[in-house]
Order: C-alpha cells, then structure tokens, then sequence
C-alpha cells in the first residue's frame, strides 16, 4: 500500500518522500557494477572488447568508464589504451580483505551447522600449525574434541587441507619437522602426505578418519582470501557410525559450497589468483 500524508489543503496525498529508486536508476547502478566485476576476471580492458565481452552498447560503456575513472575506480594506461583497476577500487578490495573472517564466515557456518546437523569449526593457519576459530554445535552428537583455540598439526585432519595449497618452501618446512601423532590414524609419513594434498588439490575437499579424534570422520574444504591465498577451511566433524556413501557425499558439497560462499565473503573471485 502506498503510504499517504495530509496535504496544506488537508487533502491525502500519496507520501513519494521515501520513494523506491526508479528502474532506470537501477539499470544504471547495474551497469557500473557489472563493468567493475568485468575486472575482477581480467585485469585490463579496452572500451571496445569490454563492451562486446558485456554486450552492452560502446557509448555506454565509454561513459562508465570514463565516470569511473574519474572517481579512481579505473585508471587508464595510456600507451596500450586500455584500463585497469584504479586505487580506489583497489583501497575497497583491502578495507574487503581486513574484515574479520571469523565475523565474515559465521552466517555461512551457522547454515552449515543447522543443514547438517553435525559440529562445524572454521580453521585458521598460524604457523605450522592451524587454530580452530570458531566452533559450532547445533543439537550434534559428537566426540570432537578440538574446541577454540586449540591448535594441531597441519598433517592432521582440516590441516591437509590448508597445506595443500601453500607454497613448496612452507611444505617441506613442515614435512622436515617432527610430525605430532594425536592416534593411530594420524599420518606421519612425508610422502603418504604428499599424495593426499594432491588429491586435495584435484577434488577441492578432505575426508579424514580417526586423525585427530578417534570414531570421527572429518570433512574440509579450503577458503580462498582476496589475496587468492588459502590461509582458512570449513570442516564438518561428525560420528563415524553415522557416516555412509550417500552421507558423505551430502555433507562434502555443503562443505564445499559453505566454503566458497566463505571465500566469497572475503572478497574472493574465481579466476583471480588461485594456484
């Protein structure tokens, strides 16, 4: 219902003060943004291979670019005659990637926790350790043990998961170390370890059994920074006897979506960085 107002001559009149913004306006806002993320995908535009990659008319594209630039969100490198992303674009992207990613991560866990049922905890690398940050428990029945705060080796559980995706320097700084065992399950052998960060790196998702917590299955999958870095994970631990073929598979893609949708949150974009 529209809301109404007294007039000077006492008459109602309809209330536009508070008006929704007009379609044009939006479809204008629309387009800025999509020119932006054009961005996100490809570092460097000409006007005209921007505006056929968008398919939006030449003109158009000329003058919200050339409105950007003047803002600083896009600069222009004059020697190629194309534009790339300009400091202020660049100063949103930081002010992105300085949010807290637990604060960032929590509505996405929260879903998690409720769609499953099971202990959720979000991970962070410290180190050559990883720290759990944030811990969930929504009616779950659990033996998990790890609460916030505690810290494990990378070659246990989620932790696989944040190793598989650092550098080879980092990777045989933690290998040449002594490897903590936490129970019987706990992988300790260098090159039994390699093998499981490439499958990481091939499928985007771990499934541990037994090695942190004993009777507990584990499942984790990496969250990519703005940075294209993986510095986080999501994992879902639940009972092993409550685990089948059909259960496993529910619970990896919603672990793998919560962790992309994580990614998302803190600013980062597919195709960006991503080793």
């Amino acid at each position: 219902m529209v809301p109404m107002i007294h007039g000077t001559d006492g008459r109602l009149e309809e209330d536009v003060t508070d008006e929704p913004a007009k379609p044009a306006a939006l479809q204008g806002v629309d387009r800025v943004l999509t020119v932006l993320e054009a961005f996100a995908g490809q570092a460097e535009w000409r006007v005209s291979d921007l505006a056929k990659h968008l398919g939006m008319h030449k003109a158009v594209t000329h003058r919200i670019v050339r409105s950007l630039e003047a803002r600083h969100y896009l600069e222009q490198a004059e020697a190629r005659g194309s534009y790339s992303l300009g400091p202020a674009a660049v100063a949103l992207g930081r002010a992105a990637g300085r949010r807290a990613p637990r604060t960032a991560a929590r509505r996405h866990l929260i879903r998690l926790a409720e769609q499953t049922g099971e202990v959720v905890l979000f991970y962070t690398l410290r180190g050559h350790r990883y720290v759990c940050v944030e811990r969930l428990d929504i009616n779950a029945e659990t033996a998990v043990t790890v609460e916030i705060g505690d810290t494990i080796g990378l070659n246990a559980g989620a932790g696989k998961t944040l190793l598989a995706y650092q550098d080879e320097r980092f990777l045989q700084e933690v290998l040449a170390a002594p490897l903590p065992r936490y129970t019987d399950r706990t992988p300790t052998d260098p090159d039994a370890i390699r093998d499981s960060l490439a499958r990481i790196r091939a499928e985007g998702v771990w499934v541990s059994d037994g090695e942190i917590t004993p009777h507990t299955v584990g499942v984790s999958a990496p969250v990519w920074d703005t940075e294209g870095e993986v510095r986080y994970c999501v994992c879902v631990t639940m009972l092993d006897r409550r685990v089948d073929e059909r259960r496993l598979a529910s619970v990896s893609a919603a672990v793998q979506d919560t962790a992309t949708a994580v990614s998302q949150s803190l600013g980062y974009r597919e195709g960006g960085t991503e080793r």
